[in-house]
């Protein structure tokens, strides 16, 4: 009798730990596996120099819209997926074919990740006579793979945005004098914060950090995370 009970009782730590690894191995399933990848190329005055983490595995959907956004950045086709250095050659080579005697520097890399988004953010700095810089955020639903929207993250309206980002703008150069001025483009999330890009001073996009905690009766609701 006492050893059916611990058989029984052993059973059910085997089952409970069993269990416990199949749930541990889902949950890291959910997140994306990447890999760093570099490119570093000159000829006469012009340079190229770029720095992307790419993603190598996780859920098909994700993957697929986040190298869709990387080859974006990238200026590149999206041919060979999965060749990575070929693709920064590629976008070395798009480069280079303009004839321009400048410098480019590209930063991709995962910012923030949780359960339910994954968070990646660009910079290209082209410099000449000037530095001229492109910043983005994008931030992914592990749902099905798409980009958040601006109106998927605030509950307000434009004017309220461009409000928040003129108190959060900090050191950011403008070429405008007051918040109707700026022209809020992308949105996301990292760890306490949320990201909105807009136009500034020599610079296509740059990326305002508002406090999460602070500007959180401007954001839509939800059971719990961020989206």
């Amino acid at each position: 009798m006492i050893a059916k009970r611990r058989y029984e009782a052993l059973k059910t730590i085997v089952v409970t730990i069993v269990l416990s690894v199949t749930a541990m191995t889902i949950g890291a399933q959910d997140f994306l596996s990447t890999k760093t990848v570099t490119l570093k190329k000159s000829s006469g005055k012009a340079s190229y120099s770029a720095s992307v983490e790419f993603p190598t595995d996780g859920a098909p959907a994700v993957v697929k819209e986040v190298m869709q956004w990387i080859n974006i950045v990238l200026e590149t086709d999206g041919e060979n997926r999965r060749d990575f250095q070929s693709i920064l050659q590629n976008s070395c080579d798009n480069f280079f074919g303009y004839g321009e005697d400048w410098k480019r520097d590209i930063q991709i890399e995962r910012d923030y990740e949780d359960s339910r988004i994954v968070t990646f953010i660009s910079s290209v700095t082209d410099t000449d006579n000037e530095k001229w810089v492109a910043e983005d955020c994008a931030t992914f639903s592990k749902k099905d793979g798409h980009r958040l929207t601006l109106d998927e993250i605030f509950l307000c309206g434009e004017d309220d945005i461009k409000y928040l980002m003129w108190e959060y703008r900090d050191d950011i150069s403008l070429d405008v004098d007051e918040p109707a001025g700026l022209a809020p483009i992308n949105g996301g999330f990292i760890d306490g914060w949320v990201l909105v890009t807009s136009p500034a001073h020599n610079a296509n996009s740059r990326i305002f950090r508002l406090r999460y905690e602070e500007i959180v009766s401007y954001l839509k609701k939800h059971s719990e995370g961020y989206y």
